[in-house]
């Protein structure tokens, strides 16, 4: 046996067994040790208890900047009365300025008693935020309290733009209080691999150097206020020593660092209002329940309303952290944001909603072209490509459209639509996704969701108008998706996670039930749920019912409004073929837990520039604002779709009203 050779071997399936288990495991094992328990925080709730102390804080800061901004007011003497000084103005002069009484920390304290126990050897912060609709994100504008709350309300108004610094700044503004909690704990420059040594929105950051008698504190809520992703949180706490405490740069590079957290409250709404517990830059929710479920899709519903122009084109991209136009569009977007707008306007009528669909439904029709091969077939071009998903959502549409407001819509061209759809279809039930209709050729590229959205668009067709072929047509499609795609040999090698076509499914059993579409679309639902973090025991309240992230990313907010839709079709599914069985009703309800925390609403928008703009919206994620118009479509459409089972009273998501039917 030649020994050398059997070594080598053995060297070489180590060297190969060892690749396979690090690429495997290797990310778990780096992030592992980039990460480490934070020292006093083990019995800490997520989202802090109410405070007496922090109440108190805001309390006093709240009156000492608003003494503050009232000196910036001229006084205006009664009729008769010379000014304080004896001396009337000359003509056309304002009025001087008076002295009003400012109260120190004696005087807050009388008002506040809470504020004895501030030097109780704890670190506090106060953060003012201010709106600044079209001039970007400006602020906050913080300071610790150790001089106590009047010297802390001083030092930010005196940073204040001049332009902000006014009689009306306290009643626009929002106040919140940190207070630094447990012990430091160190982590690797830059927060390690792919910076999750750090919890990024969880975490803060204290650099220290000593040329600098004060130490630099990053608060946690900067890193979701500003968007900054976890392997820059290090680096961004470095910049904003130089430009908020004018570090030099090289001592943000020497300085010794350490992970902070602190508990944080906000002000709930603009001018003051009671203290809410907020953390990752967030607020809690209430229970989700139907009383809050219809509260957040009509509040989405009016943000879309809000950014549906007069020629009917829907905001596509709202950057809400900058206050910013992103840019792009897409039609298949545009349709299933009008049709959703139709369901929030179906749970309660409202003359805009109608009119801003009415003209987003013009918006569409101007990119609709008849087949120049096939007279009365309609398709709509996204750019110069006909998709078939582009027909489907239309359908939906339009369906929405006439069902709220009979007469609206002109059915000859929804029936050509539904006759486009059919020629899209191949004998063996499969859709081809794009449409060769300027002969040109056409991308053999597959869509795993457009064959959803036209099957959900042609029993849609069936609801408006009765006619069982858009249900055979329907069948044949999904018994290809069901039966055919993705199986060899007998054997089911893939699931997607198709929202679209759970809910195709889910309302095409109402009408023709079948126990192996049923199970697909309950199948469809595990797909979804697996891979989303459903255990309260392991999972941060902020993130129950998200998606499994990426180490180094928040969970996709958006996403979670698209499995919404999906979630709560099989919970339907399941209330009408296993009575008593809620397994996927828990699920959606957890799911909407989640997308009802990434809802802009006014109490967790505080940071924004522009948060009345926002308000309504769903972000794409913790740490990215971006609000896409398809983003609040899918959350919408998924929370009016659980409403349909918590709420028997509420509108049918498959209501049929064609004559005669039952």
């Amino acid at each position: 046996m030649d020994w050398k050779t059997v070594a080598t071997g053995l060297l070489a399936a180590v060297v190969l067994l060892g690749t396979v288990v690090w690429g495997q495991f290797g990310v778990q094992i780096q992030a592992a040790r980039s990460r480490s328990a934070h020292p006093g925080m083990d019995a800490e709730p997520f989202f802090p208890a109410p405070s007496p102390v922090a109440d108190a804080l805001a309390g006093a800061v709240r009156l000492r900047l608003e003494q503050l901004a009232a000196r910036t007011a001229p006084v205006e003497p009664t009729d008769g009365e010379a000014p304080a000084d004896g001396e009337a103005p000359a003509d056309g002069e304002a009025p001087p300025a008076v002295e009003r009484p400012l109260f120190d920390d004696v005087e807050l304290e009388k008002r506040f008693p809470a504020l004895a126990d501030l030097g109780d050897g704890k670190r506090w912060f106060v953060s003012v935020y201010h709106p600044t609709p079209g001039k970007g994100a400006s602020g906050p504008w913080v300071s610790d309290v150790a001089d106590g709350p009047a010297a802390a309300a001083s030092a930010i108004w005196d940073r204040l733009p001049v332009l902000l610094a006014d009689e009306g700044f306290p009643a626009e503004a929002r106040i919140k209080v940190d207070e630094l909690v447990g012990g430091e704990r160190s982590f690797p420059a830059d927060g390690g691999y792919k910076g999750v040594g750090l919890d990024e929105g969880v975490d803060g950051i204290v650099l220290r150097h000593e040329k600098y008698a004060e130490p630099f504190y990053y608060l946690p809520s900067w890193s979701i206020e500003r968007e900054v992703k976890r392997a820059g949180v290090h680096g961004r706490a470095r910049k904003n020593a130089r430009t908020l405490a004018r570090w030099k740069k090289k001592h943000t590079k020497e300085a010794e660092f350490a992970a902070i957290r602190t508990r944080a409250w906000v002000e709930s709404k603009r001018g003051g209002g009671e203290l809410l517990p907020t953390q990752r830059g967030n607020t809690d929710i209430a229970a989700v329940d139907a009383k809050l479920l219809r509260e957040r899709i009509l509040m989405a519903r009016d943000y879309m309303t809000r950014e549906t122009s007069d020629a009917g084109k829907i905001t596509y991209d709202y950057q809400a952290a900058k206050d910013e136009l992103g840019g792009g569009y897409n039609i298949l977007r545009h349709a299933g944001t009008a049709y959703s707008m139709m369901q929030g306007y179906r749970l309660e009528a409202d003359a805009p909603t109608l009119e801003a669909v009415k003209r987003a439904v013009g918006y569409y029709r101007r990119k609709m072209k008849e087949d120049p091969k096939h007279e009365g077939e309609w398709f709509v071009l996204d750019g110069r490509r006909a998709k078939l998903g582009g027909v489907g959502l239309g359908l939906c549409m339009f369906v929405e459209l006439e069902k709220a407001a009979p007469g609206s819509v002109d059915l000859d061209l929804v029936l050509g639509m539904a006759r486009h759809i059919e020629r899209m279809q191949l004998p063996s039930g499969e859709f081809r996704s794009f449409y060769n209709w300027h002969g040109k050729g056409v991308t053999n590229r597959k869509s795993i969701y457009y064959s959803g959205e036209a099957i959900l668009g042609l029993v849609r067709v069936y609801e408006l108008t009765g006619d069982e072929h858009w249900l055979d047509v329907a069948e044949r499609g999904a018994d290809f998706l069901v039966n055919k795609r993705w199986v060899a040999l007998g054997i089911r090698f893939y699931v997607p996670p198709d929202a679209w076509l759970t809910q195709a499914l889910e309302e095409l059993d109402r009408f023709r039930p079948d126990d192996a579409r049923a199970d697909y679309a309950f199948a469809l639902g595990e797909v979804i749920a697996r891979n989303k973090m459903m255990d309260p025991e392991v999972t941060p309240d902020d993130l129950l019912g998200a998606d499994l992230a990426r180490l180094h990313s928040l969970p996709n907010a958006a996403t979670a409004g698209a499995f919404g839709e999906a979630l709560s079709a099989a919970a339907r599914l399941e209330a009408r073929r296993r009575p008593g069985e809620t397994k996927y009703l828990d699920w959606a309800l957890k799911n909407a837990e989640f997308q009802l925390r990434n809802q802009f609403t006014e109490a967790n928008s505080w940071y924004l520039p522009n948060p009345d703009r926002a308000h309504g919206g769903f972000r794409l994620k913790q740490d990215n604002a971006e609000i896409r118009n398809d983003y609040v479509q899918h959350n919408l459409s998924g929370l009016f779709g659980l409403l349909d089972i918590l709420d028997p009273t509420a509108a049918d998501i498959g209501e049929v009203t064609f004559e005669g039917a039952k």
